[in-house]
């Protein structure tokens, strides 16, 4: 397996080794499969994680980079010969690198989401991609640090996270609890107050994305899968058809589009990005959870922001950096996205060696930002590195994506999840049960939830005295 090189063949890219390729197979590739590419498959990924994968597969990575070198090493991908950019300084050729170039629609990509949404800007390249991104952009106020909806989301947030702090809560609370209240968060935000209870939609979506892990294989339920489209797309019609102006369906009257746009193909990818804001929402609560120096000051921060601003408000958030670097540093410690996938349109140089168009590109994020060997942050939980600067300043940094393919919901995303977080630090104490985590030992690679318990016990308020 190679890739062409420079035309006077003066230089050649690494090419992994058959005992490499099998190690990374079955340490790395394999285990991110049978977890679920887009939806989590809840017996494999506990098996899984008892394997730690994680572990096993940055360790191999860096095996590799000392002994191929910096430049990307080719390796046998899913879908051929593949890059594997071992080194922060071409993680970020490849993020910062023009999109036509270095296209996001990899045969993953299409081949899942065929079944959920073909018409998603993930899936898309060229003019239709231009003409998606913009629409997205325009709805979910890309790149703008609090949405034009922020105050109504953020009530929703805090909301459906008071929904669980009820007595239930102090014997702990299973992130399947904390996942069907941000997904109600997402109905209403999304879609508006009327597909608040809509949970069919939830479980159409969520059938959509188990079959999407299978990547088109079967083909024998392909009928039974387009029927299941069918029905989701009618109850989401519902909602398009008298849009909440208070939701981003109402935002739609308003946005860019054209004749490839296809408005209703965008929203089955941000109920799927709705993954990310549960995992970081407990991912964070975990931390605060186990890290008491961040949660009492995280929780002052909340405090003073809603003495000055208002709880649940858009100046109240803007007033929570610290509670924002805390979710941006769980998202970095277990990314929702571990592996960027992106395939080239035209040769690529790396350095002195040249690879062809039409080339995968795998950019292993979860590695990068957990590489020991070259952030003295790698394995702690280090909030104050999004506050400096530096994880900001770091392109191989990128829990949610950089450049012109970051997701166009990223800023969303914090703002959902920081105002679900921030509700737990409002006059409570955290505990956490199932996982191990220390301030002062290095944070496993793999977080598994299966048995994970977020506990949550009101401030015991003295009585008043006569």
């Amino acid at each position: 397996m190679t890739v062409p090189t420079d035309t006077d063949g003066t230089a050649a890219l690494p090419v992994a080794s058959r005992g490499e390729n099998f190690r990374l197979t079955v340490g790395y590739f394999l285990p991110n499969y049978l977890r679920g590419i887009f939806r989590s498959r809840p017996r494999l990924a506990r098996l899984v994680a008892r394997l730690d994968p994680g572990r096993r597969g940055l360790r191999l990575m860096r095996v590799m980079r000392r002994r191929h070198g910096r430049g990307p090493v080719v390796v046998r991908g899913t879908s051929g010969p593949t890059l594997l950019v071992l080194d922060a300084e071409d993680a970020r050729q490849v993020l910062a690198g023009p999109v036509e170039v270095y296209a996001v629609d990899t045969w993953e990509k299409v081949s899942g989401f065929a079944t959920v949404q073909p018409e998603a800007l993930i899936a898309s390249h060229g003019r239709q991609r231009t003409a998606r991104r913009a629409f997205n952009d325009a709805v979910l106020d890309a790149g703008r640090p609090v949405h034009r909806l922020a105050g109504h989301f953020l009530r929703i947030a805090g909301e459906e996270a008071r929904a669980l702090l009820g007595p239930r809560a102090e014997a702990g609370l299973s992130a399947g609890q904390v996942r069907d209240r941000v997904e109600r968060m997402g109905r209403r935000c999304f879609l508006g107050e009327a597909a608040a209870d809509d949970e069919e939609f939830s479980r159409l979506l969520g059938e959509l994305l188990a079959e999407a892990n299978w990547l088109g294989a079967r083909r024998w339920r392909a009928g039974r899968t387009r029927r299941t489209r069918r029905k989701m797309m009618q109850r989401q019609a519902r909602y398009l058809c008298d849009a909440d102006p208070r939701s981003l369906t109402g935002l739609f009257r308003t946005a860019p589009r054209g004749p490839e746009t296809a408005p209703e193909g965008q929203v089955a990818h941000w109920f799927m990005a709705l993954g990310s804001v549960h995992a970081t929402v407990v991912q964070t609560l975990a931390l605060l959870a186990s890290h008491p120096q961040h949660h009492e000051r995280a929780a002052a921060e909340v405090a003073a922001a809603d003495r000055g601003h208002g709880a649940r408000t858009a100046a109240g958030f803007e007033a929570m950096p610290y509670l924002q670097a805390c979710v941006q540093d769980a998202a970095r410690l277990w990314p929702p996205v571990p592996s960027l996938l992106r395939r080239t349109t035209a040769e690529t140089r790396w350095r002195t060696a040249v690879a062809p168009g039409g080339t995968n590109v795998l950019v292993p994020a979860a590695f990068h930002m957990r590489d020991g060997e070259r952030i003295d942050y790698a394995h702690r939980f280090a909030p104050e590195k999004w506050l400096d600067g530096t994880a900001e300043r770091d392109w191989a940094v990128s829990p949610f994506g950089r450049g012109e393919a970051r997701c166009s919901g990223t800023e969303l995303v914090l703002q959902l999840a920081t105002g679900f977080v921030a509700e737990f630090l409002r006059g409570g104490e955290l505990a956490v049960a199932g996982v191990r985590l220390h301030p002062r030992r290095p944070l496993p690679y793999s977080f598994d939830t299966s048995r994970l318990r977020i506990g949550y016990r009101p401030f015991r308020t003295p009585p008043e005295r006569p």
